[in-house]
């Protein structure tokens, strides 16, 4: 997976209970070179027919900033797109399967760039029923329109196994790319997990280790929690020189390092240390200055907000609605700020930890930072899409590309609690979620 767009300049959150004995575990497996995301896109692909489906009579919105197209198209034909535009400037194939989405919206297919697979219904992948992987993901995941998602911290043995199956074409679900466990300083597993201890970093030659390691694994990022939330006072914070080892390994492959901040400490040693993607907000440092702001933008840092995170958190403590809301509002506060300096968005829920699977209130809470219908939808495609490597590939509507569709209720431009409401989910022309597959799902959550 190549991070070309980013690495110039670059080279030289709440975690879960994750048992380190399985993680050393499964470092200890026999180590298989990372997939690259082009490849298994591709083979995604391969289970789609050859048979052309247009969608035909819907709003078309081709990228988030591009001009509505009222009564467009969308043709696509083993796995890629072929058209996308006004429907009078296409020609329908005889053979197609013709859906009309009058009254609808259709968009590019959505990413998830925080979630997690340590449920107890995520354990033993390998061995599962593929009819069972497919309704849990339809239930978590794609109902909603994900059709590409980055685990921040699961078991690898689960979520590569998980991978396999789906770029297989056995299971059908969203794009998969994984950090694996989360890597914490000395002493700095937080308290919620005790008596279990993450992985710790002591210096930077084990930093160094540890990341050969887990990419060896097949893993697409590192996940560092640079200050967790520990009985400790103050927080642990993971050193300068450690971040920099693991950012410097990963770099040197083509990897992203992705941090859990906590607090303000945190943020900056993320920062200092060349880190890529922040997972969230940090409400409990309060508001975040001009300068922290600039330097997060200067430094291409993206931003996952996970907003709703916060208000379930306090809820989950007993807290009341009045506290909730103002812990809440410093989370959307820090993310206003950062928009509005240009900082790169990107959507995550959390969900896996966060066990509310429904998006609408992240995207509501998102809204309330200034984010309009056109940033929202731009967090959840194209944004993503550059920042994981794959803006060559999915996050458009356009000719050449996969076709990772999500037909919407309504216009997020207006509303949006629109992207919420999804009807039909497409990922390299495979149907995942529609009128024909719903009755897969036997529960709602």
């Amino acid at each position: 997976m190549k991070l070309s767009y980013r690495m110039a300049g670059r080279l030289p959150g709440r975690v879960l209970v994750l048992a380190l004995g399985l993680f050393l575990l499964s470092l200890g497996a026999s180590c298989r070179s990372a997939p690259s995301v082009a490849n298994t896109t591709a083979s995604a692909s391969s289970s789609a027919g050859d048979r052309p489906i247009v969608l035909v009579g819907g709003t078309l919105y081709t990228t988030p900033e591009a001009p509505a197209i009222p009564d467009g198209a969308v043709l696509f034909r083993g796995g890629r797109i072929v058209f996308a535009g006004p429907r009078r400037a296409l020609r329908v194939p005889a053979q197609a399967q013709v859906i009309d989405v009058r009254g609808q919206t259709v968009v590019a297919g959505f990413w998830n760039s925080h979630v997690h697979f340590t449920e107890p219904r995520w354990k033993g992948i390998a061995a599962q029923p593929a009819d069972r992987l497919v309704t849990e993901l339809q239930a978590m995941l794609v109902r909603h329109g994900f059709v590409h998602v980055m685990d921040a911290g699961s078991f690898p043995e689960d979520t590569l196994a998980l991978r396999r199956r789906i770029e297989s074409g056995e299971v059908a679900g969203p794009g998969l790319l994984t950090a694996g466990v989360p890597l914490v300083p000395v002493n700095g597993t937080p308290f919620y997990v005790e008596p279990l201890r993450l992985p710790e970093l002591p210096d930077p030659e084990t930093a160094r280790a540890r990341v050969r390691e887990g990419l060896d694994q097949g893993l697409d990022a590192v996940k560092l929690m640079t200050v967790g939330l520990t009985r400790q006072r103050p927080f642990p914070v993971m050193p300068l020189e450690v971040v920099r080892a693991v950012a410097e390994e990963a770099h040197a492959r083509h990897r992203l390092v992705l941090a859990h901040p906590t607090n303000e400490a945190g943020i900056r040693v993320a920062l200092e240390g060349g880190v890529d993607v922040l997972m969230h907000t940090t409400p409990i440092s309060g508001p975040w200055s001009e300068a922290l702001v600039a330097a997060l933008v200067r430094a291409r840092m993206a931003l996952v907000p996970t907003l709703k995170l916060w208000d379930w958190e306090l809820a989950r403590a007993g807290r009341d609605a009045a506290e909730r809301a103002r812990f809440q509002a410093e989370g959307i506060e820090q993310l206003r700020v950062f928009a509005k300096a240009g900082g790169r968005v990107l959507f995550g829920t959390d969900v896996g930890y966060l066990i509310e699977d429904d998006p609408t209130d992240e995207y509501v809470a998102m809204a309330r930072a200034g984010l309009d219908g056109r940033q929202l939808l731009a967090t959840l495609t194209t944004a993503p899409a550059a920042e994981f490597g794959l803006g060559e590939r999915t996050g458009k509507l356009v000719p050449g590309m996969d076709a990772d569709v999500v037909v919407l209720d309504g216009d997020p431009a207006q509303d949006p609690r629109a992207l919420a409401r999804v009807r039909r989910v497409y990922r390299a022309g495979r149907l995942l979620w529609g009128a024909e597959t719903a009755g897969n799902l036997s529960r709602q959550r």
